[in-house]
């Protein structure tokens, strides 16, 4: 069983490690959008649309692998079921985002941007849920211990950014949403590289 949760915690690291070389690159390939106004799914319409569901792709496969290493090392005890179950559902919500594009800011909601939007809300809430369930778990057991103060900042950051996202969902502070959406989006990536890194360190 070890062999095999340090397996799936390399191919989670690779696909998370992916996904954030993907949306570096998003932010430096001449897309058109700007990062603090226009939302991280804004990717989706456009020249570079396959790159940012790529990107998706990648990224909700490394958070099924890094579940499923979680659920074989440390399992559930220590891990609470439904925090994996949360994690488990974060990349189902992302394909569901993938499969149904945003509406740009500006043109007319249609249904499926009301369902791309349903999926992201969902994809955030179920990411946080499990970052922060897992954090408190992991803490004192080896080696998660060893960086506890790190998991612990990056939940926080991952949370004020999360509420300020919230937020700027009012449209006097839309202009800055992109801002905390990248944010948020940083912090849980690193959030769950750090836990794949101490997974495969365990289970070597």
């Amino acid at each position: 069983m070890t062999a095999t949760a340090f397996a799936f915690a390399i191919l989670g690291l690779i696909g998370l490690v992916g996904y954030l070389g993907i949306f570096v690159a998003l932010h430096v390939l001449p897309t058109g959008y700007h990062p603090v106004r226009h939302a991280v799914s804004d990717y989706a319409v456009g020249r570079y649309g396959s790159l940012f569901r790529l990107g998706l792709l990648v990224s909700s496969l490394g958070v099924a692998f890094l579940a499923v290493g979680l659920t074989l090392e440390p399992g559930a005890p220590p891990l609470a079921v439904s925090q994996l179950v949360f994690l488990y559902l974060v990349p189902l919500m992302r394909l569901g985002m993938a499969l149904f594009p945003t509406d740009l800011e500006g043109e007319k909601l249609t249904n499926t941007g009301r369902l791309h939007y349903l999926f992201a809300i969902a994809a955030f809430a179920f990411t946080y849920a499990a970052i922060s369930g897992m954090t408190s778990r992991l803490e004192p057991l080896a080696p998660w211990q060893s960086a506890h103060g790190l998991l612990s900042t990056l939940r926080e950051i991952a949370l004020v950014s999360l509420v300020l996202l919230v937020v700027t969902l009012l449209p006097r502070l839309r202009k800055i949403f992109g801002l905390f959406e990248r944010v948020f989006l940083v912090s849980a990536n690193l959030w769950l590289i750090s836990v794949g890194i101490l997974l495969a360190v365990k289970t070597t």
